[in-house]
This record gives C-alpha cells, sequence and structure tokens, in this order.
C-alpha cells in the first residue's frame, strides 16, 4: 500500500477548515480516518445547555452532551507527569475484554506498558517512562489525545 501523501494533505485540510470532527475514507484496501477533537470548555454555564451537531452527511446519530457545571475544585496532584508521545485513540486495555494495564494507585516499573495510544489503525504500547506509584490518570478511556497531553501522573 502506498501512502499518498498529497491526498492525506487535502483530507486534513478540508476537515480543518470546516464544521466536521471526523472523515473516514476507504478506497480498496486503503482506509484513513482524520479526527479532530472539539475546543475545550473553559467556563460552564450553571444550566445545562444543548447544541445541535451541525449537518452531516452521515449514517450515524448524533450525540449531545450536557455540559454540567463546575461544582467543586480539585486539588492538584503533584509528581511526574507522563505525556503522550504521539496524537491518538487512547486505551486503558488491550481489548474491551481484557483488565486496565494499570489503575490509580498500582505501582509501575520504567519500561511497562501502561496503555495503548492507535493512530492509524496501529496499535501503539505505551510503556511508563518512570518507576512509581500511578497517582492519576488523566484520559478517559476511548478518548482522543494530542501530541504531549498529560496522560498519567506517576510519583
Amino acid at each position: 500500500m502506498q501512502i499518498d501523501i498529497q491526498k492525506i494533505s487535502k483530507l486534513i485540510k478540508i476537515v480543518s477548515e470546516s464544521d466536521i470532527t471526523e472523515l473516514e475514507l476507504k478506497e480498496g484496501e486503503e482506509q484513513i480516518k482524520i479526527t479532530r477533537s472539539a475546543p475545550e470548555v473553559i467556563a460552564a454555564p450553571v444550566a445545562p445547555t444543548f447544541t445541535p451537531a451541525p449537518a452531516v452527511v452521515a449514517h450515524q446519530p448524533a450525540n449531545f452532551e450536557a455540559i454540567e457545571p463546575a461544582s467543586k475544585a480539585e486539588e492538584p496532584v503533584s509528581g511526574h507527569v507522563m505525556k503522550s508521545p504521539m496524537v491518538g485513540t487512547f486505551y486503558r486495555a488491550a481489548n474491551p475484554e481484557s483488565p486496565s494495564f494499570v489503575e490509580e494507585g498500582a505501582t509501575v516499573k520504567e519500561g511497562q506498558t501502561v496503555c495503548i495510544i492507535e493512530a492509524m489503525k496501529m496499535m501503539n504500547q505505551i510503556a511508563a517512562d518512570k518507576s512509581g506509584v500511578v497517582k492519576k490518570i488523566l484520559v478517559e478511556n476511548g478518548a482522543t489525545v494530542e501530541f504531549d497531553q498529560p496522560l498519567f501522573i506517576i510519583e
């Protein structure tokens, strides 16, 4: 399979200049999926609000999520911040039936697999970059992560 970089660049440009957040294209055996995460909400309104999704040519139902007001301030957790080495989808386990690689409070050794990040249909095992105790898991299972985004706090 040969990757056409110009085609991929055009698709990325289309996604970045439009309101769509995901584009999946399949031609023969070639398949590409481009996703863009929604901007983070800095201040939440007091009452939940619903924002209708823009019209998208797809055969999947739109997901509506209520924005919950901030109820209490979380206390910061100190320690080493392990960051994502790539953009992709974060998974805490090898598959949905398997237990998570690590849980909060677990002891990990440097080099131990702590999660998987799926990028371009490739499952990349991510190893702990420091030995210690996992104090906090900062990403939800199945969430899209960016390069250098904090994943874990290890103390």
